[in-house]
C-alpha cells in the first residue's frame, strides 16, 4: 500500500511541474512582423530581437509607440511576460524621441 502512495504522489508531483513548465510558455498565433518582435522581446535575447527589428526595417521608435501585443504596448508585455525584461526594455527604449533642451543662460553686465 505504501508503494503506491509513493507512486501516486509521485506523479501527481511530477505533472503539476510539467503543468506549470508549460503554463509559462509563450506560443505565436501567426508569422506577422508584429507576431514574430514580439516572440524575440519576449525571449530575452537583445540580439535576437536587435536583429529581428532590423530585419523588418522598422526604427525601435516605431516599435516602441506602434507594435502591440496581445493588446498591449510591446514594452508592457516584455515586463509581464519576457525574460530579463530590463535589459529588453532598454532596448527597446533606446529608439524613444526624447526632446531636445537648450538653455542659455544670458548675463547682463
Amino acid at each position: 500500500m505504501k508503494t503506491v502512495t509513493k507512486i501516486l504522489t509521485t506523479l501527481t508531483i511530477s505533472l503539476s511541474l510539467a503543468g506549470l513548465a508549460n503554463a509559462s510558455t509563450l506560443v505565436a498565433a501567426d508569422s506577422n512582423i508584429s507576431t514574430e518582435l514580439c516572440m524575440k522581446a519576449a525571449s530575452g535575447s537583445r540580439v535576437a530581437l536587435n536583429k529581428a527589428i532590423k530585419e523588418s526595417r522598422l526604427s525601435n521608435a516605431y516599435v516602441v509607440y506602434n507594435i502591440k501585443c496581445n493588446e498591449q504596448n510591446i514594452t508592457d508585455f516584455v515586463s509581464k511576460y519576457g525574460k530579463s525584461p530590463e535589459k529588453m526594455n532598454a532596448l527597446l527604449n533606446r529608439g524613444r524621441i526624447k526632446g531636445h533642451v537648450s538653455i542659455n543662460d544670458i548675463a547682463a553686465l
